[in-house]
C-alpha cells in the first residue's frame, strides 16, 4: 500500500527533472520546475533600477516585470544592492530629495520607501557588506557644502549618519563597494578623483586612499589574488582599467595590456563572474571581456551580437548568469559573458537602466 502511494510521486519527480533538462532550462531553474520552488526558500532573482521611478525584476532571467517605486514622482533610482535577505535601492523621489527603498519579497521585490535618517539629499550609490564586525548597507550621494552625504543601516530600515568629510566640490559619489578580504567599504567620487575606506560600523570615519586620476571613477570587485580581493577602477578619461589589491591603501596599477585593447571606449559598468571573466558594457551595444578571470589579458572591444538596444548601461553577475540592461529598458543574459553568447530577454518599459543587483538561488 505504502509503495503504491509513493510511485506517482517518484514518476512526477522524474518527469519534471527530465523536462527541466531541455535547452535553456536548468534542472534547478525555478521558472521551469515547481519542485525547485517548493524545495528552496528563495528563487534566483535580479532587480534593476532606472530613470523615471522605474524598476524591473526577473526570477527566470528571460522575462522582466516593470514596476514603479512607491513614493517616487519624478526621480531616478540610481543604485541597488542585495544582502541579508533584502534588496536596498537608493536614488531620489523627485530628482533632488533622498529616496531609500527596502524590498523583501520572495517572488517579487515589494519595495517600501524608508526614512533616509539624517540626510534629505539624493543618494547615488549603495553597497552591502558582511564580516566579523557585522553586516551593513552603506549608501552615499551628493555633497552638502564640503562633505558627501552618506548613511548606513544594518536592516535597510533605520539609517544613521556616515558622512564623508572631504571636499565634495561637485557631482556625487560614483561607487560604493565592499571588499570582503579587507572588510572595508570603498567609495569613489569624481570631484575630487579619490577613494576612501570605512569599516563596518565605522560611522563617519573614512580614511583617504589612492587618487585614481581618472574622470568619474567607477569601482567593481574582482577575483581573489593571494587571498586579497582585487578592486578595479575605470573611468571616462583616460579610458584605462586600474586595480588595487589592498583596497586602495597604496597606489593603483594600470592593467597592461589595456583590457580595452588599442581602442579607448568609455565603459558604463563592469561585472566580474567568479572563475569566469570580467565583462564591461558600453554604448552602441559594446561589450568588452577578458578571456579569463585574471583580467590581465587583452580581449579588445566587441559588439554584443544579440543586442538591439542603443546603449548598454549596466551589468551584474548573479550566479550563474551575467545580466546586462540597456537605455531602452531591455535586458540580456549570458552564462559565459562572451559577446556572441548573450540572449535578449523579453518585456521592457521605456526607461534607462541604472544598476542591477541579484539574489543567487534556483
Amino acid at each position: 500500500m505504502s509503495l503504491r502511494l509513493h510511485i506517482p510521486a517518484i514518476l512526477l519527480l522524474t518527469v519534471l527533472s527530465f523536462q527541466c533538462r531541455s535547452a535553456d532550462c536548468s534542472s534547478l531553474d525555478f521558472s521551469c520546475s515547481p519542485i525547485a520552488a517548493l524545495t528552496f526558500a528563495a528563487p534566483w532573482m535580479a532587480v534593476a533600477t532606472g530613470t523615471d521611478c522605474t524598476g524591473w525584476y526577473s526570477v527566470d532571467r528571460r522575462s522582466w516585470q516593470a514596476f514603479t517605486f512607491p513614493g517616487c514622482t519624478s526621480g531616478t533610482i540610481s543604485s541597488v544592492a542585495y544582502g541579508a535577505g533584502v534588496f536596498v535601492a537608493v536614488g531620489s523621489t523627485d530628482g533632488t530629495t533622498c529616496g531609500i527603498w527596502r524590498g523583501t519579497g520572495m517572488f517579487a521585490p515589494q519595495f517600501q520607501l524608508q526614512s533616509c535618517g539624517p540626510t534629505s539629499v539624493r543618494m547615488s550609490a549603495v553597497a552591502f557588506g558582511s564580516g566579523p564586525l557585522g553586516s551593513e548597507f552603506v549608501a552615499a550621494g551628493v555633497p552638502t557644502g564640503a562633505n558627501f552625504n552618506a548613511v548606513s543601516s544594518t536592516d535597510g530600515i533605520t539609517w544613521t549618519d556616515a558622512l564623508i568629510a572631504e571636499g565634495g566640490a561637485g557631482g556625487a559619489v560614483v561607487s560604493v563597494v565592499y571588499v570582503d578580504s579587507a572588510q572595508v567599504f570603498v567609495e569613489s567620487s569624481g570631484v575630487p578623483q579619490n577613494t576612501r575606506r570605512r569599516s563596518i560600523g565605522g560611522g563617519t570615519t573614512w580614511t583617504d586612499g589612492d587618487n585614481m586620476g581618472v574622470t568619474n571613477p567607477k569601482l567593481a570587485t574582482g577575483p581573489l589574488v593571494s587571498s586579497a580581493r582585487r578592486v578595479l577602477g575605470f573611468g571616462n578619461s583616460p579610458s584605462v582599467v586600474q586595480y588595487s589589491d589592498d583596497a586602495f591603501v597604496t597606489g593603483s596599477t594600470n592593467y597592461s595590456p589595456n583590457i580595452f585593447g588599442t581602442g579607448t571606449p568609455v565603459a558604463n559598468d563592469m561585472a566580474y563572474g567568479e572563475g569566469k571573466r570580467f565583462v564591461f558594457v558600453r554604448d552602441s551595444c559594446g561589450a568588452t571581456v577578458s578571456t579569463s578571470d585574471s583580467g590581465a589579458d587583452n580581449s579588445g572591444s566587441y559588439t554584443m551580437t544579440a543586442c538591439t538596444s542603443s546603449n548598454l548601461k549596466a551589468v551584474a553577475y548573479v550566479e550563474p548568469y551575467f545580466v546586462a540592461g540597456a537605455d531602452d529598458g531591455y535586458f540580456y543574459y549570458s552564462t559565459s559573458g562572451l559577446p556572441a553568447e548573450w540572449i535578449r530577454s523579453t518585456g521592457s518599459t521605456a526607461a534607462t537602466v541604472q544598476r542591477i543587483a541579484g539574489r543567487p538561488g534556483f
